[in-house]
């Protein structure tokens, strides 16, 4: 297929203007993405939240902790169908958003979708769902070749990504099983390893550390090459620029931020976060996106109401 575009080049004649077009183009390119960057950093929290609000609650959004870091708010999609947040990348200019599917509080999974949002506009641009064996997709991860991995209880399902339509989203390539004591609660990506988390409501978290190179058919807590522990209710961790880890811990009645030192799990700073909290992930900015199940169907009835995707400036955090 390579051979073809190459040899149509080669006997094409140059249409006058042609040329000049491109390079307006490419102009145009470089001046939509320093402008994509620009919208992400510099403006502020948008009195309209982007995307699709829902339609099964006149509740008014809730206010929320560091709500003055806040540079960009996203409707959650799939709201109405009862979708529930739960893991979030960014990768390539992309939001990339895991969740199940449930409407009852009782109801702990259901089927799984991976949707890619506009972080600029909000617009959903498309959707992936996921194996039936999927039921909690609990975290996101960035893999080493532009793949994501989706964290479920007891399975791991990388995908391929594809961006060649607007409804494209990607492909599931390989599965993962998760057995022993190892579960998939959350999911982070450092430069070379899968990050597994596992969520405790009492007492420490634990996350575990799988270089990829190292991935197999089935993993257990004895094949990670390193495991810290995390405070409790850790339900999402991603790594910064700088190498550095951050969890986030949450409840239907409190939300928080923690870096986390890599060699003991101490909790060396913490923020206040919205309730519900989930994952988190960092963009090329250094902005951090994280979002909330709070006000999701199956959690209308919390004290909150704030079902949406968030942008941190992390400069501006208290």
């Amino acid at each position: 297929m390579s051979g073809g575009p190459r040899q149509v080049a080669a006997i094409t004649p140059e249409i006058p203007g042609i040329a000049l077009r491109r390079a307006s183009v490419a102009r145009l390119g470089l001046v939509a993405r320093a402008l994509s960057a620009l919208l992400l950093t510099a403006l502020p929290v948008l009195s309209q939240v982007l995307g699709t609000p829902p339609t099964y609650t006149p509740k008014p959004l809730s206010p929320v902790p560091n709500e003055g870091a806040v540079t960009r708010r996203i409707w959650v999609p799939g709201l109405d169908q009862g979708f529930v947040p739960q893991g979030v990348s960014f990768l390539d200019g992309a939001l990339y958003v895991s969740g199940y599917t449930s409407l009852s509080t009782e109801q702990g999974r259901g089927p799984c979708h991976l949707f890619r949002i506009d972080p600029v506009t909000g617009q959903t641009a498309g959707r992936l769902d996921l194996p039936p064996a999927c039921g909690h997709a609990g975290g996101l991860a960035r893999g080493s070749q532009k793949s994501l991995f989706v964290a479920d209880t007891r399975a791991v399902f990388e995908i391929k990504l594809d961006r060649s339509s607007r409804f494209s989203v990607g492909t599931v390539v390989r599965t993962i099983v998760l057995a022993g004591n190892l579960k998939g609660s959350f999911a982070a990506g450092s430069a070379d390893a899968l990050w597994l988390g596992t969520y405790a409501e009492q007492g420490p978290g634990r996350l575990h550390k799988f270089p990829y190179a190292a991935l197999k058919a089935e993993l257990r807590e004895t094949d990670a090459v390193l495991s810290l522990p995390l405070p409790e209710r850790s339900q999402g961790g991603a790594f910064d620029a700088r190498g550095r880890l951050w969890a986030t811990q949450s409840s239907s009645r409190f939300g928080s931020l923690s870096l986390i030192d890599l060699l003991d799990g101490r909790v060396l700073e913490r923020f206040a976060m919205p309730i519900g909290v989930e994952d988190v992930s960092f963009d090329n900015e250094g902005g951090l996106w994280t979002l909330s199940e709070a006000g999701s169907r199956r959690w209308l009835g919390w004290k909150d109401f704030h079902p949406l995707l968030f942008r941190f400036d992390m400069t501006k955090l208290e």
